[in-house]
């Protein structure tokens, strides 16, 4: 890793780059699981965001998931392979400290999907979600209900060009708090509380010629602008399913990520489940889905260790104060 003594801690957080970025994946495991999707957005100092990167993936195996993103295997068979478009994802980064919604899922398939291409370098980044409670702006949420507290819609949630967009406009809210809690540098955030991501801090940011060890498409697929077409009927009543269902799976993720639950929690997923109207089948497959997703990752390697088996234990015990637990 780039690291150097200071990082970017005595960095002007108001004066450096940001780069928000998203995947949509296969599943919940990386390496196991692969990105089909990918975007970013860059915040430069003093201007509005921009959507640099925006493309499928293909991820050289069979598509899963297509239920909570909505991508098929006809999308990503004529797309780049990740390998393919390394070099742009960089380039899209220099000089940036990045971000995403959830960075404690995304940041595990950004540093397989570099890794295996022998590229160990990873960024300082920031988790959005996160930095709501760092910053006093309230709980951890899903992206929609984020987006939704602070005044503006989070359309097409389950593209990852639509979620980056959404993501950008919170930055401005966060660097205005920022600025009103008198915080300077990204040194004053890490005083603030110890979350794992800001221990990347003191990481530099990627610079020339990074890029050039690897790869970069000149043909990408993008899907953000399929949505700009007219949506037939019987198609757009299976995009609103899709949307209900990645709602629901994103503040599944949120609330869970750090495997534990509180009242307020199940209510907000109570009613979650009520207003997007999900049947108690659709609950039961994707509260398996991320169990057997754990599973699947925790005994790779052939071994089930205590910290393994007390992880299961506590998001079976999650999932069923939520309504429905693999067994139940």
């Amino acid at each position: 890793m780039a690291r150097q003594e200071h990082g970017v801690l005595n960095r002007s957080i108001a004066e450096t780059p940001i780069a928000i970025f998203d995947f949509e994946t296969t599943g919940l495991n990386a390496g196991a699981d692969r990105v089909v999707e990918v975007s970013v957005v860059r915040i430069e100092p003093g201007k509005e965001p921009q959507l640099v990167l925006d493309t499928l993936v293909n991820p050289n195996r069979k598509m899963a998931a297509t239920e909570i993103h909505g991508i098929t295997d006809e999308d990503v068979k004529d797309a780049p392979k990740f390998e393919d478009v390394a070099g742009n994802f960089l380039r899209s980064i220099y000089d940036c400290v990045i971000s995403s919604y959830n960075i404690y899922f995304d940041i595990g398939f950004l540093q397989y999907e570099l890794g295996r291409l022998g590229f160990p370098e990873i960024p300082p980044h920031l988790c959005l979600m996160y930095m709501r409670p760092l910053l006093g702006l309230g709980s951890r949420c899903c992206l929609e209900a984020a987006c939704a507290h602070h005044g503006f819609k989070h359309p097409n949630a389950h593209q990852s060009a639509a979620d980056v967009l959404s993501a950008s406009k919170l930055w401005p809210i966060y660097l205005q708090t920022i600025e009103q809690l008198g915080l300077k540098r990204f040194e004053d955030l890490t005083k603030l509380k110890s979350y794992k991501f800001l221990e990347s801090l003191v990481l530099e940011p990627l610079k020339p010629p990074a890029a050039e060890k690897l790869p970069s498409a000149t043909r990408l697929k993008s899907r953000s602008k399929k949505a700009e077409q007219p949506i037939a009927a019987e198609v757009q009543t299976v995009t609103i399913k899709l949307d209900a269902l990645h709602s629901y799976w994103e503040a599944l993720k949120a609330v869970l990520s750090d495997l534990d639950i509180s009242h307020g929690e199940v209510k907000y997923l109570e009613k979650k489940k009520k207003d997007l109207a999900i049947s108690n089948e659709e609950i039961r497959a994707l509260h398996a889905r991320m169990f057997g997703n754990l599973i699947s990752r925790t005994v790779e390697d052939r071994v089930l260790n205590d910290k393994e088996c007390l992880t299961l234990r506590s998001l079976y015990r999650c999932l069923g104060k939520l309504g429905w637990a693999p067994g139940q």
